[in-house]
């Protein structure tokens, strides 16, 4: 599959989900759900995955893996493979063991690394720091794999966020575009920002599911 075509699918797959799912108010975890389901109508369920985990303790260190420090592991919210099969254990699953120890050559069989951010997810919304560890989290993993690996073959990288916030201003967008500027086309994030028009509709008073008796 060819690179345009590759961000066409993943695109697509990320404007109906930010266009279905804007309305919703629901825990950050079934956001990720409903966008990996997009993305299997785009990629197929052989092709898209959550949450593999890379061993970061021992990675190159850059500007960007001081944003990191004390943490040993890191996720990604949702990638899509070169091929079709999904293999991709725990990089220290006996069964299957990572011959670098660290899992950091998975990316060589990714056509795309994501981060998801909803700002209805959360009480108080999304703060720019939160973000920025996002697009850190991306470009240490591409420099490591290149520094690791060489420059071919690349993964894309996308930060996705959903501004659907029913309370809190919108995110100032200029901004966040203007963290993820690299000259650097190989540590390259692209950013996919929807503002939703119709934000989750909050009850009046506050709360939810009042139960009813009925004699």
């Amino acid at each position: 599959m060819s690179k345009e075509l590759v961000q066409q699918k993943f695109e697509a797959a990320w404007e109906v989900f930010a266009m279905t799912c804007g309305s919703y108010l629901a825990p950050e975890a079934s956001y990720q759900a409903w966008f990996a389901h997009y993305l299997i109508s785009q990629f197929g369920i052989d092709r898209v995955a959550r949450e593999p985990v890379v061993h970061i303790r021992n990675l190159p260190e850059n500007e960007h893996t001081m944003t990191f420090g004390g943490k040993s592991e890191i996720r990604l919210d949702a990638v899509v493979t070169r091929e079709p099969g999904i293999m991709m254990p725990h990089y220290a699953n006996r069964l299957a063991k990572a011959v670098d120890g660290t899992g950091l050559g998975l990316l060589n069989h990714l056509d795309v690394i994501s981060e998801l951010k909803v700002a209805a997810s959360q009480t108080n919304g999304l703060d720019f720091p939160e973000v920025k560890r996002d697009i850190d989290k991306l470009r240490m993993l591409l420099h490591a794999r290149r520094e690791e690996y060489g420059e071919s073959k690349q993964p894309f990288a996308y930060l996705c966020v959903l501004d659907n916030h029913p309370k809190r201003k919108k995110f100032d967008k200029e901004r966040l575009l203007s963290l993820a500027e690299n000259i650097d086309t190989d540590l390259s994030v692209k950013v996919l920002y929807k503002s939703s028009e119709n934000v989750p509709r909050l009850p009046e008073n506050g709360r939810l599911y009042k139960w009813e008796t009925h004699e």
